[in-house]
């Protein structure tokens, strides 16, 4: 399996642990408000933070999801120092951003905290992408 594959799910799992719930809708909320014994109050309201797409948690657990991002951006660039998981992280950002169809890699770049321009300048991180992406494309022909 892909390293950067791997490296991906082990985040996600860690992710999914987190105290969080959905909800998508006012009937969903109330019911993950009550999960929490908590009403639709405003004071009740003050006690949860929204962290986004329909994610929430309790004000009391948001540093548990600042305390995840930190750790996973300082693992990420961990794992980006050895070439053949940077290489693997580009083809696999490479798919997922269509770059084949596109003609765009450097949409890959993003989800890796790199830019274009840091690329363009750094010796390994150009050869890797280059590889990379010529690998990529033979793989989509």
């Amino acid at each position: 399996m892909n390293k950067y594959i791997e490296y991906k799910n082990r985040k996600h799992a860690e992710f999914d642990k987190l105290p969080m719930k959905v909800a998508f809708g006012n009937k969903q909320f109330e019911q993950m408000m009550k999960e929490w014994g908590l009403t639709t109050s405003k004071e009740d309201l003050t006690k949860i933070h929204q962290l986004g797409a329909g994610c929430y948690c309790l004000k009391k657990d948001t540093h548990l999801f600042e305390e995840h991002f930190q750790r996973t951006q300082k693992e990420l660039k961990e794992f980006l120092k050895d070439d053949d998981n940077l290489k693997s992280a580009f083809k696999y950002e490479f798919a997922n951003h269509e770059c084949g169809y596109t003609y765009t890699p450097q949409d890959a770049l993003p989800p890796l905290n790199l830019t274009y321009e840091e690329v363009e300048k750094n010796e390994r991180l150009n050869r890797v992408f280059n590889e990379a992406w010529c690998e990529y494309l033979d793989e989509c022909e």
